[in-house]
């Protein structure tokens, strides 16, 4: 188990304890909570939402911009 685990922390970043303060982290699971609830609707309630589609293009873009901003306070 030790080996294992050696190597999942050879693969992730040097801040990956506080990754959940990154915007991109935030944003992505607002996404998966979103994709999860929209899948879950009925159809005509779907229907009734108007530019449904869209916001999940508009979330991973939100994702991807916020992957490469700055963000100053989580600096070290």
């Amino acid at each position: 188990m030790k080996r294992l685990w050696a190597r999942v922390q050879a693969r992730l970043i040097a801040d990956a304890r506080r990754a959940h303060r990154y915007w991109s982290v935030r944003l992505c699971a607002l996404g998966a909570g979103f994709s999860t609830g929209w899948i879950a609707l009925p159809a005509d309630m779907r229907a009734a939402v108007p530019g449904g589609p869209w916001i999940s293009l508009l979330m991973f873009l939100a994702i991807a911009l916020a992957r490469v901003a700055d963000q100053p306070g989580l600096r070290r």
